[in-house]
């Protein structure tokens, strides 16, 4: 009798095997790097913000220290002559500054480029142009046109005043000392008014304030300097004026 043939066994299917560990490490890494570049990214933006936030502050703290200090001038009335410039004005047989008898108040406009005649010059208030003199020049060969001159004083400026010296005034040593002061100062002008005399040679203008000092010897000039700086202290750009807040201060 024949032998029966074993049949052979048949072994399962092999399971699947599960994705090796390394590549689920990488994944991982490459999830951790991404959320530190997004950590890194934010913590960038936060700095960038903070730093415009103080640039932001620091200008807005510049900004209203100039608006404060320029309505403490508006508003403060004139500071106090410095006492080099009092000693000065003595030595030199100048005024003391006066408040003209003729005051007016502001805002009296004349119609552009009319003509009016001022009783007490050179004049420190009253009409005047709608219009004040440009900030530029600051130094005139000749006299400038005295309605816009005024407007000018209504906003804050210095006019100094000067008698040429051939007609008995003030030396030209002193005009050039002063016309380097005007050009380096804000709001103060400096021109010739051959209207005045040798006793009012070189006179001082501020809105409703005047000094004047007679030519000599004693005007040297460095007194000449000393005295205008004072005055100029005193009322360039300060709540002496009415509109102190408008060109050229």
């Amino acid at each position: 009798m024949a032998k029966k043939r074993k049949r052979p066994r048949q072994r399962p299917p092999s399971a699947p095997q599960a994705p090796g560990r390394g590549g689920a490490n990488l994944e991982r890494r490459d999830r951790k790097e991404e959320a530190r570049r997004l950590r890194e990214a934010e913590r960038r933006r936060a700095r960038r913000a903070a730093s415009l936030r103080r640039t932001v502050t620091s200008i807005g703290i510049a900004a209203a220290a100039v608006v404060a200090i320029t309505l403490f001038r508006s508003f403060g009335g004139p500071n106090d002559i410095p006492q080099a410039a009092i000693r000065a004005a003595e030595q030199a047989g100048c005024t003391e500054v006066e408040q003209p008898a003729s005051s007016a108040p502001s805002g009296q406009h004349l119609e552009s480029g009319q003509a009016y005649e001022y009783t007490d010059t050179p004049a420190t208030s009253g009409f005047h142009d709608p219009a004040p003199l440009p900030d530029e020049p600051k130094v005139y060969d000749t006299q400038p046109t005295e309605t816009n001159a005024v407007h000018s004083l209504e906003h804050g400026a210095v006019f100094v005043y000067y008698l040429p010296e051939a007609e008995g005034g003030i030396a030209q040593d002193v005009i050039e000392r002063l016309s380097q002061g005007a050009q380096g100062d804000q709001a103060t002008f400096l021109g010739p008014y051959p209207a005045l005399t040798p006793e009012t040679a070189l006179t001082l203008t501020a809105w409703n304030r005047r000094q004047s000092c007679p030519a000599g010897d004693a005007l040297t000039p460095q007194a000449a300097s000393t005295i205008v700086d004072g005055f100029v202290t005193a009322f360039e750009c300060t709540g002496n004026a009415p509109e102190s807040s408008n060109s050229p201060c």
